[in-house]
């Protein structure tokens, strides 16, 4: 398949995400450290926290406990891409508008260096991939004239104003595997029917894989599904370059 790139593409967001094993070391030290590597890009830092929820199974019961991970995000002059670190992970974003690969593959190898330099003895544990694109569509035009993946109904069934479909999809043997996501919205005020089209490739299989060549395989994956996933008429929306 040969690879295209659009002049208003439908990304709004793409991160490649990497996770290492808790037995690697870590300090309180480390982001400062992987700051002093990448400023000359990203010379913004600010604080973050994750929150979640852990669930504990206990005798006819469940166990409910928040955890808070404390991080901190290094972000380009523009605040279009940023590198985030919080302990054993490291994950490279970059926002609309989107540079094409060529510009977004040599940021994740800085933050990957950077975290592997100031961490030698990391041992990769999970590697993701994943693009958001959002896409405006005429809420009265079927939504296989954009894509060729869409629910199927008869009867009154057929008359819903929202869907979601939801693939996994194996690639390399089974060892990597492609979340699909295509969520239709209601139609807004203006007639226009929002999808959500996400494509999160990852694998938790990475022994005697190096991490650069996995990104450049999942890229490649995922631009195959995204072609696959939509029509001419979203290529024309979209502005192929010849």
């Amino acid at each position: 398949m040969r690879k295209r790139k659009y002049r208003h593409p439908p990304i709004v967001e793409v991160v490649c995400e990497f996770q290492f094993a808790p037995s690697s070391a870590w300090d309180a030290t480390v982001p400062g450290r992987i700051y002093e590597r990448l400023k000359g890009d990203f010379p913004l830092h600010r604080p973050v926290r994750r929150v979640g929820i852990e669930v504990e199974m206990r005798p006819e019961t469940f166990a409910f406990s928040p955890q808070i991970e404390e991080g901190v995000r290094f972000i380009r002059k523009d605040e279009r891409a940023f590198v985030q670190v919080h302990p054993h992970r490291i994950s490279v974003h970059h926002l609309a508008p989107y540079p094409h690969w060529e510009g977004f593959k040599p940021l994740i190898h800085k933050g990957f260096q950077a975290y592997t330099d100031m961490v030698p003895d990391a041992s990769l544990q999970r590697a993701g991939l994943r693009y958001i694109n959002r896409i405006s569509i005429p809420k009265e035009v079927h939504s296989s004239t954009y894509f060729t993946l869409y629910p199927h109904a008869e009867n009154e069934l057929q008359h819903f104003s929202a869907f979601a479909v939801f693939l996994l999809l194996p690639f390399e043997q089974e060892r990597d595997m492609l979340h699909l996501r295509l969520i239709c919205e209601n139609a807004n005020d203006d007639g226009k029917q929002v999808v959500l089209l996400d494509l999160d490739y990852f694998s938790v299989h990475l022994e005697d894989m190096h991490a650069m060549e996995w990104v450049e395989r999942a890229h490649t994956h995922i631009l195959e599904t995204f072609e696959n996933t939509i029509t001419d008429r979203l290529r024309q929306q979209f502005g192929e370059e010849v």
